[in-house]
């Protein structure tokens, strides 16, 4: 895996040192002796990851990070901080200034590159998210995405997986009374993936070494490889100083890990570092999804809109392709649906709109698309149907439209609605689907001009 790496170190012979050994993993190296010109780079390089040493004049490691997480330019890009003094209190001052890691000197190769790995394929994650995210703002949806607070605190529950219950109980009771959460601990590998599907944790607490006989590193493994628990945070808590056992965890998916014995408070400040990733992540997550139904779906209708249909007709031009098949395509018009809105409001139309795509959905087959095409115009696809089937469809269409009244919101009271209907029938040898929407209009148009309510077919038009 490849990425640029920002080191940023007062003393030569460390950046020295630091670059050699990320070269040599085909890492591509961008070095700064101190904060500011390190600020400067992380803007105009956007590396990977910046290694950040805590110790040095002018402006320190914290200082650097802090204003790195502050820019939204490099608020994204992960810091590992690195530092001569290995002390708990240097690590959560560290990690509440936004820093995401820690070194400590002189390096252990294992404990680095499985931290760089690590977070590498985070901000490869989060990148395409961004990426993602930026694309449905562009196309004019961030006005109906609201942006979301990102909370540092669990929704879910945290789930301890210790080596004994005398020290899972222990660190529940401090995680209960200073996150003010409900905490989980669990008496084995087996009841830790059970729960975790009944409780969703949030943050996962995993021990090296579990109860009857389980394996951290295996539940780790198990928790990323499921889908409900695959964006929980997972902090690995590694014994005896193990760095290979951690740098396996990481690997397997670890979020974090934290050497046994630890201070709860360091423990506390990394999961609250970790559940604000977290957070991020999901609301990058929502927006994107958000970003998709918006556009692909009609916001009053809650049907397919033109963009998506455009689309789906290359999908059923292929399958007429393949089996040698016709298909049809349908375009509807509410008849007079300006008078509706002119007489009753625009609260009436948008009532009649939505009752029409409901009767619509309801006189279609599964395997067929409805998309609204904007105003009172709609447009059904049918794939594997012929003119006597077509025809059979629109007749269907139009009299469950005409059969009942509407009723409006309100007292306004009830208002009968007819619609035209106009059809058009292709094969496997068709290579524009414009054309042959183009068609259907055509004969809709021909409905329209021949009274309304009533349906017509392309054939006819011509």
């Amino acid at each position: 895996m490849s990425g640029r790496v920002l080191v940023v170190d007062d003393v030569a012979t460390n950046r020295l040192l630091l670059r050699a050994k990320l070269s040599a993993a085909y890492y591509d190296v961008v070095v700064a002796e101190d904060g500011p010109r390190a600020l400067e780079l992380a803007r105009s390089e956007q590396p990977d990851m910046v290694m950040l040493d805590v110790m040095m004049p002018e402006m320190d490691g914290f200082t650097v990070c802090a204003r790195l997480k502050a820019d939204p330019e490099t608020a994204h890009i992960p810091v590992i901080m690195v530092t001569a003094l290995d002390t708990a209190e240097e690590r959560i001052r560290g990690l509440e200034a936004g820093a995401d890691d820690f070194l400590s000197k002189p390096f252990n190769d294992l404990a680095l590159f499985a931290r760089v790995r690590s977070l590498m394929r985070m901000k490869m994650m989060f990148d395409e998210l961004r990426l993602r995210d930026l694309t449905s703002r562009e196309l004019g949806l961030a006005e109906l995405m609201p942006d979301q607070e990102i909370e540092a605190e669990p929704s879910g529950p945290i789930l301890i997986a210790p080596p004994d219950h005398g020290k899972g109980s222990i660190l529940a009771s401090a995680l209960s009374e200073r996150l003010a959460i409900t905490t989980i601990v669990t008496s084995s590998e087996r009841e830790a993936l059970n729960l975790s599907r009944l409780e969703l944790p949030d943050c996962f607490i995993v021990y090296q070494t579990l109860m009857e006989g389980g394996d951290g590193l295996r539940l780790v493994s198990a928790l990323r490889a499921r889908p409900e628990t695959r964006q929980s945070a997972v902090i690995f808590v590694v014994e005896n100083g193990d760095v290979g056992t951690a740098a396996k965890g990481l690997d397997l998916g670890a979020s974090d890990y934290i050497e046994a014995p630890f201070d709860v408070n360091e423990l506390i400040t990394r999961i609250r570092s970790q559940l604000r990733r977290k957070r991020y992540s999901d609301r990058l997550r929502t927006n994107v999804r958000n970003g998709l139904k918006l556009a692909a779906i009609d916001p009053l209708t809650g049907i397919y809109n033109r963009r998506y249909a455009s689309q789906h007709m290359n999908r059923v031009m292929d399958r007429a392709r393949e089996t040698g098949g016709v298909f049809a395509v349908m375009m509807i018009d509410l008849d007079k649906f300006k008078g509706i809105n002119d007489r009753y409001g625009h609260d009436a139309g948008d009532a009649v709109l939505r009752e029409f795509s409901r009767r619509l959905q309801e006189n279609i087959r599964g395997v067929d698309l409805v998309a609204r095409f904007g105003g009172e115009e709609f447009f059904v696809a049918m794939p594997d149907v012929d003119v006597s089937a077509a025809g059979h469809a629109a007749e269907r269409i139009r009299r469950a439209i005409e059969h009942a009244p509407v009723r409006l919101p309100g007292q306004a009271g009830e208002v009968r609605v007819t619609v035209s209907i106009g059809v058009a029938v292709a094969g496997a040898c068709e290579v524009d689907p414009e054309a042959i929407i183009k068609r259907a209009d055509s004969a809709l148009y021909r409905s329209k001009q021949g009274g309304r309510n009533r349906v017509s077919f392309f054939a006819q038009a011509a």
